[in-house]
């Protein structure tokens, strides 16, 4: 495991985060998180910030060195939201692939364009997630968020499309608006086959430097709801929203999320708290996010260091990301350098995120990246075959004595298998004359066959009791915002 910082930097820099937070503390623009901070006794509010006490805030990083991810006798198991970003750090050691659902639009990559992610675009990336599940264990629930519906419908659908064409379920992790929330709520606890319908787990990803922000802090003060965890995330920008070096950005966002999380465990001290410190690189042309270089990949070798180092029980997945807008060389080549960097960091868990920094979805990317982040894994994992060098022996004598080809022998026949990946995504032709004979084709080609093949072979349908409830709710929604249902029956 490669670490980028030394145990002395790592331990002042988590000494500083606190620090800043102690004496800096945190603003914010919501009145009653105000009001409710003024109340509290553990926190202060000042000319619009509220600080932490120094002794809550350490009662704090205790609280947060308390909370696991829930698991099944070891094994990572779907939570439909935000907590499938973070990975139990006793999990067995085998490898997590995730498909990200944040896509809001669609690669049409024959056409060089990028489109809005229409419904039918995300039930059929569905379908494909469904089948890899079913065929690689692939961790998922829909490929994106639909853009043809009424906006306040957009994450109800998203959900509802996971739930209907995928074994895993639905999940969403876009802020739902006030006036159908409770909907979603109850459409939620029918299909994760729950009864209560008032409890909430929330993700606040707030603006930098230091501020606690989000669409979703109403939950936190509306009667008769109960958050029963929730997690708080920092995305400070190095040189732009924070500090310009890479340990000083994420001084910042250890900073952020330690604040927030203090405040938030101060007046909601029955939740179970999680950080998420996710600091980024820019473009230094255009002052946007810049994915896939070589500074994004050092911070998020970082991140995995940040959060052991914290001691919690879970660590954030590794983000594999690109700003190319098309499948091609800067694609693979972004990907295969957070793979890998990821890989040396230590990291055994992966969300394969799609296409730029407007998140494109394309089906051939997402299989070009599940197929490099195996090969990945799977490449370094330890030979253990302890008889290898003696049937070595056997082999090689029994093709001398004979005459044999080694094609020819028992232990070839036996054991290509073990030895050969067979389940490949392209069709390789190795020289420039099997190529120009077998037609020139464009290498995407055979990924684009192997897409179409998995999504004709989808075959699922939930529990008809449930889907049968979810469309109910579903339908008077809307009618009431004038949308076109789902074809989810």
């Amino acid at each position: 495991m490669n670490e980028l910082l030394s145990k002395g930097v790592i331990e002042s820099l988590i000494e500083t985060a606190c620090q800043v937070v102690i004496e800096k503390g945190i603003s914010t623009r919501n009145t009653e998180l105000q009001e409710a901070a003024n109340k509290n006794e553990f926190l202060m509010v000042r000319n619009g910030r509220i600080y932490p006490s120094k002794e809550w805030l350490a009662e704090t990083i205790k609280h947060l060195k308390q909370n696991n991810i829930a698991t099944v006798e070891g094994q990572y198991t779907n939570q439909h939201g935000w907590p499938d970003m973070l990975v139990d750090c006793n999990a067995d050691n085998n490898l997590i692939v995730k498909l990200t659902d944040l896509p809001y639009q669609f690669c049409d990559h024959r056409e060089r364009k990028i489109i809005p992610l229409t419904r039918n675009h995300t039930i059929e990336g569905t379908k494909l997630l469904h089948v890899l599940s079913e065929k690689k264990g692939i961790r998922g629930y829909s490929c994106g968020v639909p853009q043809d519906t009424a906006d306040v419908l957009k994450p109800i659908e998203q959900y509802l499309i996971g739930f209907r064409y995928n074994k895993n379920g639905g999940a969403t992790i876009q802020a739902i608006s006030p006036e159908v929330e409770a909907e979603f709520a109850q459409i939620r606890a029918i299909a994760e086959g729950r009864t209560d319908v008032e409890t909430r787990e929330l993700m606040l990803f707030s603006p930098s430097p230091m501020i606690l922000d989000a669409d979703d802090l109403y939950l936190c003060f509306k009667p008769g709801i109960t958050i029963s965890r929730f997690m708080v995330g920092s995305m400070p920008m190095m040189g732009m929203t924070g500090p310009v070096d890479p340990i000083g950005s994420y001084t910042l966002a250890l900073a952020e999320v330690l604040g927030a999380a203090a405040i938030l465990h101060a007046l909601l001290p029955k939740a179970k708290a999680y950080i998420y410190p996710h600091p980024q690189a820019m473009d230094l042309r255009s002052g946007q996010m810049a994915f896939g270089t070589v500074e994004h990949a050092r911070l998020e070798m970082i991140k995995i260091q940040v959060m052991k180092a914290m001691g919690l029980p879970y660590y954030n997945l590794k983000d594999i990301m690109t700003s190319a807008q098309m499948p091609g060389s800067m694609a693979q080549g972004d990907k295969a350098l957070g793979i890998y960097t990821g890989l040396m960091a230590g990291y055994k868990a992966f969300n394969l995120m799609p296409l730029s920094t407007d998140q494109v979805w394309s089906p051939v990317q997402a299989l070009l990246d599940i197929e490099a982040t195996r090969n990945a894994w799977n490449t370094i994992q330890p030979l253990q075959n302890e008889v290898a060098v003696s049937n070595a022996f056997e082999t090689i004598s029994e093709v001398i004595d004979n005459g044999y080809l080694f094609a020819e022998t028992a232990d070839t026949l036996m054991n290509m298998h073990e030895n050969y990946d067979m389940d490949v995504l392209h069709n390789r032709f190795f020289s420039s004359e099997v190529w120009a004979t077998g037609g020139k084709s464009h290498e995407l080609k055979a990924v684009e066959e192997k897409s179409a093949g998995l999504i004709d072979s989808w075959n699922f349908r939930p529990e008809q009791h449930k889907l049968e409830r979810v469309i109910d709710i579903y339908a008077k929604l809307c009618k009431r915002y004038n949308a076109t249902p789902l074809p989810l029956d």
